[in-house]
């Protein structure tokens, strides 16, 4: 049973009342935010759509890339594009001659058109980057390199479409990450709700608190600019508000307090705060997306994992561990979280397949067997899109098909990998696709690219490929950049699908962004590799990877990370076995009355939300994230009218924090200008407040 917020004033002026309509979906959260209704005869796929799409195409793969090679921290984040294409799409409208009123499915369309670019940037940052070396010889060959992209762009296209059966059309795949997007998208262009009298009266006698329930574009306005002031202590005036280590300042020499407490430590008893929303949402996303029992699963993770069986490993000086800080900062060597983490890691892989047969298997073969968009395990938005033309299967393979071919052709012909060690790499990731999308579009949490790259990393070493080789880069970046590029166009199909855009103008869309984007991505590369070099301003060797466990090791270690010198490693994998039984207990369980809540016990989310920890998320933030997320949840999140609401804060929170940055970039750091030291800039060399939570017992 679900709400439907298109006819706010029924019901009692005391309270938000809302008619319930059981034939939208049986998803609040959905309920709360997308339409139950379509326009079928809605302008779409435009010359003014299709012109302001590739605009941010062009742009966004420009600027993206140019902060790789700058190290600069600007970027355009989905909130300020939506903002930018509202604006150019009516400044067109007003501009040209007889144009039509800018839409709200044109606006969708050239979204999701510019987030082609962001997959891109995803490929570039955690794939590509590590496969630099690759093209130190032979970086000039232009053609070999833009068909690969190309491939690669239209390999995801192709496998996203053979799976949207399973990730796409299903009711329970709702991909939170897309409902931000469609509460803001709805705001702007349905506002005639906002003014009109109701149930609260006229616009003059309705208090602020009904104003702001009432017109939500005010209430987005509003929260964003308080996020962009308060933006500005966190990333430039005061910022030791990112590690507030607040417990720790008692006593600063205290070793055992720092440890415990710190923000880089354990965070116990949320004696270390993250108060920043970047630092907070920079690899786990927005907490005020995920749904509730996700939310509590990741607590109860982060209690079991985090304050239980750390410190346990800790005081029993596991290899030595007590020797390091309990935690790290971007240490290569091993730490006691570091242990526990990279276990989790391995762990997930097995559990996720598990999870998915165990409690979607029965779903995934219905699906499988149905070939249309009615099928009753699909809601009210895929009856709605039936409506519209049918995009054959035949298509996507064809296209995957033809990309295959190429990737196969190009390594082979350069030497890079062989045709038969390709398709390997690519069945391994492709395998992953469906049960890893199953999670993402189920809790919203996309956090599963280490344990993959974890992965790659092993079957490479066991394949002895030898390590700095091309043949080992490319491994584990064809595969790895088929997983991530499949999922975000997925995630993209379900925006489209919410926002009732044609499947066909959709394929259109994609093809055309992916062929656009591979063009001018791979020219502003060269571009860059010709003004910075390969080894000069910008460093090939790193690889964000390289401060995990794992990832150090992965091209350093002769002997790889399980022989040699790293056999001690090898106990990690019973993690293996660990995970495959993990999820058995729970499903088995819930299906006695009594233990039905067990169904909601989700491992392979419990294992994957701490695979960044400690190397680039901190105990301090996720803490904080938890906090937040569980805090709003137990407050107002239960609530069906604050869907939107939630979720217009999450999207007014990134908008203002993104436009922070880029002012902040803009007018002083590309300038090298810094805050008047004070001592809030003064933050132990830019790491944590409390010093002691960085070292082991014997310093």
């Amino acid at each position: 049973m679900t709400y439907d917020v298109e006819n706010p004033g029924v019901g009692p002026p005391s309270a938000l009342k809302f008619y319930i309509d059981a034939e939208m979906t049986q998803f609040e959260e959905v309920g709360g935010t997308c339409a139950n209704r379509d326009n079928f005869d809605e302008d779409c796929f435009t010359v003014r759509s299709v012109v302001i799409g590739l605009i941010f195409v062009i742009a966004t793969s420009y600027l993206h890339q140019w902060t790789v090679y700058t190290f600069s921290r600007t970027y355009i984040g989905p909130m300020l594009v939506i903002m930018l294409i509202y604006l150019i799409g009516h400044l067109w409208a007003y501009v040209v001659p007889k144009a039509k009123p800018f839409t709200q499915k044109e606006h969708a369309l050239a979204l999701v058109m510019a987030n082609v670019s962001y997959m891109y940037y995803l490929q570039f940052n955690f794939a590509t980057a590590a496969a630099i070396p690759l093209l130190e010889n032979d970086y000039l060959n232009f053609v070999n390199y833009f068909f690969l992209v190309l491939a690669f762009q239209f390999l995801g296209f192709g496998l996203a479409g053979v799976l949207r059966r399973f990730l796409v059309w299903p009711t329970e795949v709702i991909w939170p990450q897309n409902l931000p997007l469609i509460a803001i998208l709805r705001t702007l262009h349905e506002r005639e709700t906002s003014t009109k009298q109701d149930s609260y009266g006229t616009v003059k006698t309705r208090s602020f608190k009904e104003v702001l329930y009432q017109n939500k574009l005010l209430f987005f306005f509003l929260v964003t600019i308080v996020a962009f002031i308060y933006e500005w202590f966190p990333l430039f005036i005061a910022p030791f508000l990112s590690v507030f280590s607040w417990m720790c300042m008692f006593d600063i020499n205290n070793h055992l307090l720092g440890q415990l407490t710190a923000v880089r430590g354990l965070a116990l008893g949320g004696g270390g705060l993250t108060l920043d929303w970047m630092k907070i949402t920079q690899y786990l996303g927005s907490p005020l997306i995920l749904p509730g029992w996700a939310l509590i699963n990741i607590g109860f993770g982060f209690v079991l994992i985090i304050w239980f069986i750390v410190p346990i490993v800790y005081a029993s000086n596991v290899r030595q561990v007590q020797s390091r800080a309990i935690a790290g900062v971007m240490f290569t060597g091993i730490t006691a979280m570091n242990l526990v983490t990279s276990f989790t890691s391995f762990a997930y892989i097995p559990a996720i397949f598990v999870h998915t047969a165990l409690f979607h298997g029965y779903n995934l073969w219905d699906q499988l067997r149905s070939k249309s968009l009615t099928n009753m395990g699909n809601d009210m938005h895929a009856r709605l899109m039936s409506a519209y033309a049918y995009v054959p299967e035949w298509w996507y393979f064809a296209l995957f098909s033809a990309s295959l071919i190429t990737v196969c052709i190009i390594c082979n012909h350069n030497g890079w990998l062989p045709w038969y060690l390709v398709l390997l790499s690519l069945v391994i990731n492709a395998s992953l696709v469906l049960p890893v999308g199953l999670v993402s579009s189920i809790t919203g949490q996309f956090l599963h690219n280490a344990p993959v790259y974890y992965l790659n990393v092993i079957i490479s070493q066991g394949l002895s490929l030898g390590n700095e080789s091309k043949q080992t880069y490319t491994f584990i970046v064809v595969g790895y950049i088929l997983f991530v590029q499949t999922l975000a166009l997925i995630q993209d199909m379900k925006l489209g699908h919410y926002m009732k855009i044609g499947p066909r103008y959709m394929f259109a869309a994609q093809c055309l962004a992916g062929f656009v984007c591979a063009i001018f991505s791979i020219g502003i590369q060269y571009m860059n590799f010709n003004n910075y070099g390969l080894n000069n301003q910008y460093d090939s060797s790193f690889s964000i990877f390289d401060y995990t466990l794992l990832g150090g090791s992965a091209f350093n270690d002769v002997d790889g990370f399980f022989a040699g010198a790293n056999t001690t490693n090898r106990v990690l994998l019973w993690a293996f076995l660990v995970g495959a039984l993990l999820p058995i207990p729970g499903w088995a369980l819930s299906r006695w009355t009594r233990f039905t809540w067990l169904k909601h016990l989700h491992w392979p989310l419990i294992l994957v939300s701490f695979s960044w920890m400690p190397a680039l998320l901190t105990a301090g933030a996720l803490f904080t994230w938890l906090l937040i997320g569980l805090g709003v949840y137990f407050t107002i999140g239960k609530y069906t009218w604050s869907q939107r609401h939630i979720y217009l804060t999450s999207g007014a929170l990134d908008l203002g924090l993104n436009l922070t940055l880029i002012c902040v970039n803009i007018a002083f750091t590309n300038f090298n200008r810094t805050f008047p030291s004070w001592r809030g800039t003064a933050v132990n060399n830019g790491w944590d407040t409390c010093k002691q939570a960085l070292v082991g017992n014997s310093s």
